[in-house]
């Protein structure tokens, strides 16, 4: 995350060196940059109940994203935003399917580990606001839709019972798109005349619908999730930094 800001941070740098000194009270037309954090799911999908279907075992992760917006006033805008974020399924979930597995099978002793993290892929165009509050500090906002692309992680139980091994079986990754919508709102600090930093939070939704494949199981009792059918939401918290033109 610090060498890609970084490396975006010395280019923009560069590209300020000779551009002439902007007015201070005039907003820039538009800007490109990239932005780094922290994801926060919410939803069905954080659950970590064995015997509850719905539950996605879903941890804390971290989010990336590109975008870039054109205002054609001060105040309102038009842009896109390609995002990825993703999250692991939780210490807490691992060891409640570890656990409920061994009593469904009724085994001595079974390991979960994961291959993989949920991810999802988002690419949104949208409306970008901004209310400029002095020359260099300003209040942005967006409201984004469009499509999405989640996989799931791996999931991998080996079963062990009176010394032996039994196996391991596994529920595959698997892929969906579907339809999703974001929005944010965050602050934008102009800090030299082309080059600007941002703290942003923004809030993403999408409803993919997965097929499982789950293979070798070696009993047909317990958890078993062929189709996962739940609303995904993600609350991301990120930094940025973005190169800003127009200016006068």
């Amino acid at each position: 995350m610090k060498n890609r800001l970084f490396t975006c941070l010395i280019l923009i740098v560069s590209l300020s060196a000779g551009a002439q000194t902007p007015d201070a009270t005039a907003p820039s037309k538009g800007f490109i940059g990239i932005s780094e954090g922290f994801s926060i799911p919410s939803g069905n999908i954080t659950k970590v109940a064995y015997n509850d279907n719905t539950a996605g075992f879903a941890g804390k992760g971290s989010s990336f994203g590109v975008e870039g917006a054109y205002y054609f006033s001060k105040y309102i805008g038009i842009g896109g935003k390609v995002s990825f974020t993703s999250f692991n399924i939780s210490s807490t979930g691992l060891d409640s399917l570890s656990a409920g597995y061994r009593n469904s099978f009724d085994v001595d002793r079974v390991t979960t580990s994961i291959t993989g993290a949920y991810s999802i892929w988002a690419f949104m165009p949208g409306i970008y606001l901004r209310y400029p509050v002095s020359g260099k500090l300003s209040v942005n906002a967006n409201i984004l839709a469009g499509f999405t692309s989640t996989t799931t992680p791996t999931i991998d139980v080996a079963v062990e019972d009176g010394g032996v091994e039994d196996g391991t079986f596994t529920q595959k990754s698997c892929t969906a798109n579907a339809f999703g919508y974001s929005a944010g709102i965050g602050v934008s600090y102009q800090v030299l005349s082309c080059m600007a930093i941002s703290l942003h939070a923004s809030y993403l939704s999408c409803t993919p619908d997965f097929f499982m494949d789950n293979i070798n199981r070696p009993a047909n009792v317990g958890r078993l999730v062929t189709e996962y059918n739940q609303p995904i939401n993600v609350i991301n918290i990120s930094l940025g930094v973005a190169y800003t033109f127009g200016k006068k």
